[in-house]
Parts: C-alpha cells; structure tokens; sequence
C-alpha cells in the first residue's frame, strides 16, 4: 500500500450501499412479486493512491456496484461520497465536475469504443464534454501524450477502432480514461476479454499509470492472480455482499472466509500437489438466485462448516485472533498452505 495512504481521508466511501431489481408481473397492470437483490449493504473506502481489488464469482454483483460507484445508476439505499461529495445529491453541473475526478475503463474494448469515430477523436471527446479542461489550441498536443502515455503512436491518431488489435483498442480506453487526469479510475474487468500476453502487458501498464500517476484504482475481476498482481487490499463479494476484506497478504495467505478459500483453491496452480491438496475446498453447488437468497449466512447452502448458527447473518467484523474482517460465524483458523 502507498505510504501515509491510511492517514489519507478516503477519496471514495460506500455506506450500507445496496441496489434491488424489482420483478414485476402483469402487461398493463404490473404488480412487483419481488427483487433481485444485486447488491445489498456494502461497505467500502478506497484512499488516495491505493487499489482496491474487488472479487467474486460471475453474478456476484460486481458490476452493478461498479455503476453505483460511479454514480451511473442510483442506489435503493445506502450512500456513496466520491471525494467528500455525495453524487446523487448533486445538480447535472456539479455531477459534471465530479465525474472529472473518477472515471471508468470498460471490460470491452470491441464495443466500448465509437467504431465511427478515429483515435484521436476518442481520445480527445472528453475535451469536447469538458471544455475547460484544455484550452482548444492543445488539445491536439494533448491528445497526443496521452496516446504516448499509454504506448501507441501518435501518428496512429487518424485510425479508426477496427484498424487496432484489442490490447491497442484497451489502451485507447486506458487513454480516453486519463484524458481529465482523474484522482480515481474504476475498472471493470478490464483484462477479461483479451489473450493472456495481452492482458500481462495492459496490468503492467496499469501499474505504471497508478505509480506514476498516484492514482486510486478499484479494480473489479474474477481473476484471483490478477487481482494478487495489481491490488493493495482485497474485497471479496458473495451474493451481493462482502464477506471477507483485508490486505492482499491476508487474503492469499490467511483467508477466513470459506468461500475466499474455495476461490483461491480454484485458481489454476503450476503444482499439482498443491492442487491436491485444494481439492477439499472447491465448490460445490450453484450460486444462488439474488432474487432469493438463503437467510442467515448466504454462503450457508454451499459451505462445508455449515451450522444451526448460520441460520443467524454474520456480522462483517475482525474476530477473536484474526487481523482482517470477515463475515462469518467459524471462520478459518489455520494458515494456507
């Protein structure tokens, strides 16, 4: 973690943050029969300079709180304060300006790019939304940094997306992203849809962008190496909720969570005893539906240590000989080997 990033205020809070689908029957007179509950009660801070790693299985809510971080969709409750201000209490034009300080790289680059408009275009739209951000005059030369910045060619400007591969179309975003010299970025599985070599250079890009830059990052994925890779703390999402949080030494090395073990025993490793000796771990079952989740302990249906006090919520709180939170009633003890 960046040094003096606890003394820090947080740049971004989430409070009791929670978002609930309504489901609804009925052509003409519609009639709400429930909720999918993508994500309900989260808690979270990301300081200046550090990255939060966000985890979990598909489905999990981690994409929906990805739009609720940014203030791209509104909350059913809970709150969210990016820099000290509260979005959804905010005007268009004071929205605008807080927007500047936090901004997002999509999970694909085939479709989150203007196909009609050319590199240099792209890069440079947000100088035409913020128009005070870079006098008129620079905003070629400007333009042209950034695509320096992010390892293409300037002189690749005029080219149109199709004309790119994916990493090169992932750095436009990446570029497109820094062009307001944000304090936050928020990435959405950002390496997913690109080849494995690929996905190496573009995190290693990123980790340069985030030294150099002394920019925050939350970086939402499924990839547990990629996670341990690039993140200073670790969040682990289940079922809408986060059941364990700590540093990534804690996560990989200590985790107490049942479920943050099966997920790191279901990583791919090099060693085959290792995997071995996983095995007991793994899960078993199908997630279950956020429109009708367990009660109690919702990982209760799928855990090994299940018992009558699961059917009682855990608090998502440091116990008894543990150094990091977790949200569970028998959490694990013993190191991970």
């Amino acid at each position: 973690m960046p040094p003096l990033a606890e003394a820090a205020p947080p740049l971004l809070r989430a409070t009791a943050l929670a978002r609930h689908f309504p489901i609804t029957e009925g052509v003409l007179l519609k009639r709400r029969t429930g909720a999918v509950r993508a994500v309900d009660g989260v808690d979270l801070t990301v300081r200046p300079a550090e990255t939060l790693g966000i985890v979990g299985e598909s489905g999990c809510g981690k994409s929906t709180l990805a739009s609720l971080l940014m203030a791209l969709d509104r909350p059913t409750s809970g709150s969210v304060v990016i820099d000290g201000q509260d979005p959804f209490a905010l005007s268009s034009r004071e929205l605008r300006t807080v927007r500047r300080s936090v901004q997002m790289v999509l999970q694909d680059p085939y479709t989150a790019l203007n196909p009609r408009m050319t590199a240099g275009q792209i890069v440079g739209e947000p100088f035409a939304i913020h128009p005070e951000a870079v006098p008129r005059a620079d905003r070629g030369r400007r333009v042209d940094e950034l695509l320096e910045t992010v390892g293409l060619d300037p002189t690749h400007r005029d080219r149109y997306p199709h004309q790119f591969s994916g990493g090169q179309r992932q750095r436009l975003g990446i570029a497109r992203a820094l062009a307001l010299g944000p304090r936050l970025l928020l990435c959405d599985e950002p390496v997913s849809a690109l080849d494995v070599s690929v996905q190496a250079q573009v995190l290693n890009l990123l980790q340069e962008l985030r030294r150099d830059l002394r920019l925050a990052c939350v970086f939402i994925s499924h990839d547990l190496a990629v996670v341990q890779h690039l993140c200073d703390r670790i969040a682990v999402m289940y079922l809408g909720r986060i059941v364990e949080t700590g540093t990534r030494e804690q996560i990989y090395t200590t985790p107490r969570h049942p479920y943050t073990r099966a997920l790191l025993a279901a990583a791919p490793v090099p060693d085959p005893g290792r995997r071995a000796a996983d095995d007991e771990h793994l899960l078993e079952g199908d997630l279950p539906s956020p429109a009708s989740p367990p009660s109690g302990c919702r990982f209760r249906t799928r855990c090994p240590y299940a018992r009558e006090q699961c059917l009682v919520e855990p608090e998502l709180r440091t116990r008894d000989g543990a150094e990091h939170p977790t949200a569970c009633h028998f959490p694990i003890t013993r190191r991970s080997t």
